[in-house]
């Protein structure tokens, strides 16, 4: 493998990692440390962490290596409110112009959504031998998501419900925005508290199929409203 390709492999693993959470901000990140754990020598190691350090996940430290990035309230608040007022317009055109195949496309991605929350329940379940208490789900749920290998197939559904309804707006340019948001968010969101929100998709949908413009704008706003809520709560 040329140098190069050596170089752009170990920068994805090493991105994919930092935006999913796996590695966690003010981790720090070496030479001879990403060398050792993927079995690469120095040259693509430091031009991996440079390439991350251009996109601004890692900063250089002196004498010490590059530190994950942390996000901060700021930024959360500041990528919510543009993500508010871009997905609830997006939303509200695509009430008017989705397809009846967008629409199955939407529903097919529910229904996967609550199949993974319940395998994640039951996974739970199982492996504290008894039904968790109400006030334990969320929680239970997410470990259990985690544990088990739901939680990246929850991104991928979660990322694809609003690129679907992004595209569905006949809008290009507000899509290509929004998706670069979902991404910018991504490390946010995995702090979430939850791993899935089905039922509030589920509201989107329902005002889509019906074409209502209004309440696909009010229950797109809603949604982001109450996962902004439980990332502040974070902070």
């Amino acid at each position: 493998m040329a140098a190069n390709s050596k170089t752009k492999v170990l920068y994805q693993k090493v991105r994919d990692k930092i935006v999913s959470g796996e590695i966690k901000p003010g981790a720090i990140l070496t030479e001879s440390g990403l060398s050792d754990e993927y079995g690469v020598s120095k040259a693509p190691a430091r031009e991996a962490l440079v390439l991350l350090g251009h996109e601004g996940l890692v900063e250089s430290m002196p004498r010490i290596g590059h530190v994950v990035a942390a996000f901060t309230l700021q930024d959360v608040l500041e990528t919510f409110h543009l993500r508010s007022i871009l997905e609830a317009e997006a939303a509200g055109l695509a009430a008017e112009r989705i397809t009846e195949e967008g629409l199955a496309a939407l529903s097919k991605n529910s229904d996967e959504e609550f199949a993974l929350s319940e395998r994640a329940y039951q996974a739970a379940t199982i492996n504290m031998g008894q039904e968790p208490a109400f006030s334990d789900k969320v929680s239970i749920l997410r470990i259990a998501a985690h544990e088990n290998g739901f939680y990246e197939r929850a991104c991928e559904l979660n990322i694809e419900f609003h690129q679907l309804i992004a595209r569905a707006s006949g809008n290009r340019r507000l899509a290509d925005l929004i998706q670069r948001l979902m991404e910018d968010m991504r490390r946010m969101l995995a702090f979430d508290s939850r791993f899935v929100t089905p039922q509030q998709h589920l509201e989107v949908i329902e005002a889509l199929k019906h074409r209502d413009r209004a309440k696909a704008e009010q229950a797109m706003k809603k949604h982001m409203a109450e996962t902004k809520s439980r990332l502040l709560d974070r902070f």
